[in-house]
């Protein structure tokens, strides 16, 4: 996960409600630019401070890699001089209850901005001609402190992590469907495997009689998560019944994103990434016992403590 600082400037109004943030190729005389460059470096799941009027009142995650776009109809007369042609990022913003003022901060944080290609420049203003820059992860985890609020940490670290496995699994998809080595229903199978449907929910239910953490056993109401993410599985893997778990939706996308694994014994592990007030709410004990593993799936559990668990 990397940390971006957009200079909306004229176009906040339509591209934080919009979900994006766009911006020209090259200068208006067809020459580079490094923070138009930047637009083709960010990942999905990495995170944006939106800046405008003197205020980041905005946080971001992007939900995918930039697109050849054309200039958005609602900018109108904003930007005649950029060109029709542009980088577009979909990027999903939540808005801050109470925006952060750079200059009030500004014996705290100056430091931590690079020394070339700045958003701000030394006096904490905006930096004329910036528009997207990178900013270090000291400083991101800053101006997340600064906002006071936690829980709006590891909610978009939640949707990071939920939109780069989006993309994964599309990829992924896309290449089994290009696949001429097996038949249209055994892909018919896999795809739906990705959803926890199909042939393996019926084969983790040989397994799985109910969601461990909170009872449940109205199989309706449970998903089938894999343990091995789908998009990292071969063909086998995907549709074994040991590599699942029936979950209730909340306690799905908690295992899915990494916030909770569990130990060979059925101790459950959280993330120090997620808020205390999330397991309250959700009334989650920490030190829950949810039964032992079998040898196989204790196999999927070590690759989920390993690579999906947010340490």
């Amino acid at each position: 996960m990397k940390f971006w600082w957009v200079n909306h400037k004229q176009t906040y109004d339509q591209e934080v409600p919009g979900g994006y943030v766009w911006s020209p190729k090259v200068k208006a005389n067809g020459a580079k630019n490094v923070f138009y460059d930047n637009m083709a470096l960010v990942e999905p799941g990495d995170i944006v401070f939106s800046y405008a009027s003197g205020r980041i009142s905005a946080i971001g995650v992007a939900m995918d890699r930039a697109s050849t776009s054309s200039k958005p109809k609602e900018f109108g007369s904003v930007g005649d001089y950029w060109g029709d042609e542009g980088w577009f990022i979909p990027v999903d913003f939540k808005l801050l209850s109470i925006p952060i003022v750079p200059k009030d901060h500004w014996d705290q944080i100056r430091s931590l901005f690079p020394d070339k290609y700045s958003p701000l420049n030394d006096k904490g203003d905006g930096n004329q001609g910036a528009y997207l820059a990178a900013i270090s992860n000291e400083l991101g985890s800053r101006l997340f402190a600064l906002t006071g609020q936690l829980e709006l940490s590891t909610l978009l670290h939640g949707i990071g992590v939920g939109a780069i496995r989006e993309v994964e699994d599309e990829n992924a998809q896309k290449s089994l469907e290009q696949r001429i080595d097996i038949g249209s229903t055994e892909k018919e199978q896999l795809v739906k495997s990705r959803r926890g449907q199909g042939i393996f929910k019926s084969n983790v239910e040989l397994i799985e009689k109910g969601c461990r953490v909170t009872g449940l056993t109205l199989r309706e109401h449970l998903r089938a998560s894999h343990i091995k993410p789908w998009c990292l599985c071969d063909d086998k893997e995907r549709l074994d019944g040991n590599n699942g778990l029936l979950l209730a939706p909340h306690i799905d996308h908690l295992f899915d994103r990494g916030f909770i694994t569990f130990e060979d014994d059925g101790g459950m592990l959280v993330s120090p990434i997620l808020g205390h007030d999330v397991l309250l709410a959700w009334k989650i004990d920490p030190e829950i016992r949810v039964g032992e593993f079998n040898d196989q799936q204790r196999i999927y559990l070590e690759h989920h403590r390993l690579n999906v668990f947010q340490q």
